[in-house]
C-alpha cells in the first residue's frame, strides 16, 4: 500500500500562501526575511537536483509551516523560496498559530511545535519527507555555545550568541539545502 498525505494536507494545501503572499502579510522580521533572501544564492548543482526531482516525481508540493517572529523561519523560508523558484515546486506557507491542525501532524520528536516545517509530496501526494526547524549543525552549535556562555548573565549570553550566529548564517542556509537534498535523494531512481 502506498502512503499518501494526510487528508487534511490535501484539503488545505491550495489555501496556503505563496512566498510572496506570505511576505505581504507578515508583521515582524521583514528585514530579516529580505536579508536572508538577498544573501542566498542557490548553487547550480543544487538547482539541478531539485529540477530533476520535479522531472522524475513532479509536480512536487512543499507545505511549509512558520511564524514571522521566528529566526529559524527567517532563514528557512527564503531558502525554500529560492529552491521552489529554481525548480518549479508548488510551495505553500501556513502560519503555525492559525493552523494548529496542520502543526499537530508535524511535531518535532512528536511533541514540539518547532518551525519551520517543510513537508514534501509528489504528484500523487506520496510523502517524500519532512524537515523541521534548523540544520543539525546549527543545533550542535547552539548547544555548544550555550555551554560556553553559561557563565555570562542571561542578556550578555543572548547578545553574544546573536553576534556569533550572524557569522554562521550563510553556512546554515547552505546546510539547509544539503539536508534537504539528503532527505529527498531516495525519491530519485
Amino acid at each position: 500500500m502506498v502512503e499518501t498525505a494526510h487528508p487534511l494536507v490535501q484539503e488545505k494545501f491550495s489555501q496556503g500562501l505563496t512566498y510572496d503572499q506570505y511576505m505581504a502579510t507578515i508583521r515582524y522580521g521583514q528585514n530579516e526575511f529580505e536579508g536572508h533572501y538577498r544573501a542566498f544564492q542557490l548553487p547550480p548543482e543544487d538547482a539541478r537536483f531539485f529540477q530533476e526531482l520535479v522531472r522524475q516525481r513532479g509536480p512536487i508540493r512543499v507545505l511549509a509551516i512558520g511564524e514571522d517572529w521566528c529566526p529559524d523561519v527567517h532563514r528557512g523560508l527564503p531558502v525554500m523560496a529560492h529552491i521552489a523558484r529554481a525548480a518549479g515546486l508548488e510551495y505553500r506557507i501556513f502560519p503555525r498559530d492559525k493552523n494548529m491542525d496542520l502543526m499537530d501532524l508535524y511535531l518535532n520528536q512528536g511533541k514540539f511545535m518547532s518551525i519551520p516545517v517543510f513537508a514534501f509530496f509528489d504528484r500523487d501526494w506520496s510523502p517524500l519527507g519532512q524537515w523541521i526547524e534548523r540544520p543539525a549543525a546549527a543545533n550542535q552549535w547552539m548547544q555548544k555555545t550555550r555551554q560556553e556562555l553559561a557563565h555570562l548573565p542571561q542578556q550578555a549570553a543572548r547578545d553574544e550568541r546573536r553576534r556569533r550566529r550572524a557569522a554562521l548564517e550563510a553556512e546554515w542556509r547552505q546546510e539547509i539545502v544539503r539536508e534537504l537534498r539528503e532527505l529527498l535523494a531516495p525519491a530519485l531512481p
